[in-house]
């Protein structure tokens, strides 16, 4: 039988050579199509979280409470020996008793159930556990003591449609309690443990030149911050701004 010619041979093999280096480039194409594929897929996947990240922070945002106008503090007597008697001489002391403030809702923000946990009546000793479920917490914060969940009371000055709610237009004042005050004897008394929501030591009463924080927990919102600072002198109100 006849031999093929060399370069027969030769051309077969230039063929082959190239079908394969094709179907390597064909290959290489289709994996490289499939990665970005994949790739932009997840990107686009996660553009997408980022916006419904992005939109949930602008709706809790929205739903804040902001301050208005000044932060007061109220100096008290605090009856520290509990003997219903003010000596300042002695062991009592004064002290920053009360702190109130103002909020309305932040542009275009939710309304804000500020259902209080405590009341006031300027009897007996106030304030008083009002018995209803509040979904705002408060905590106050000093250079020497925490109190979490703070008793604290709310008014409503200007417009109030009679609910705990607030919306816009409406002005909720928010006073927190550090003490107990004893309308009969007209002292302020120390907190009777940690499982209350006061100033339980006489160590630890917020008096001059200290900073304190307030902190405003609302249901569906973030967090509201207020920090402030005592003057030199505790004058009976005083604006800290």
């Amino acid at each position: 039988m006849a031999r093929r010619p060399a370069q027969f041979d030769a051309a077969s093999q230039r063929g082959v050579t190239g079908i394969e280096t094709a179907i390597i480039l064909i290959a290489f194409v289709v994996v490289a199509s499939v990665f970005a594929f994949t790739m932009l897929n997840t990107g686009l996947f996660a553009a997408g979280q980022a916006g419904q990240t992005a939109l949930a922070g602008l709706e809790q945002a929205q739903s804040n409470a902001v301050p208005r106008g000044s932060v007061f503090a109220t100096r008290g007597d605090v009856d520290v020996d509990a003997n219903n008697v003010i000596d300042l001489n002695g062991v009592d002391r004064q002290a920053v008793v009360k702190v109130t403030f103002v909020l309305t809702l932040a542009a275009n923000g939710n309304v804000l159930d500020l259902t209080p946990p405590y009341t006031s009546n300027d009897s007996g000793t106030d304030p008083d556990a009002s018995g209803l479920s509040n979904k705002t917490t408060v905590s106050l914060q000093t250079e020497k003591t925490f109190v979490r969940g703070a008793a604290w009371t709310i008014t409503f000055p200007g417009d109030d449609d009679g609910d705990y709610l607030l919306e816009q237009g409406e002005q909720a004042e928010i006073t927190v309690w550090l003490h107990t005050y004893d309308n009969a004897n007209a002292v302020w008394d120390l907190g009777a443990g940690t499982s209350d929501p006061y100033v339980d030591a006489s160590g630890d009463l917020l008096r001059t030149s200290s900073t304190f924080t307030v902190q405003i927990m609302t249901a569906g919102g973030a967090a509201l911050t207020l920090q402030r600072s005592t003057p030199k002198y505790l004058d009976a109100v005083m604006n800290l701004n």
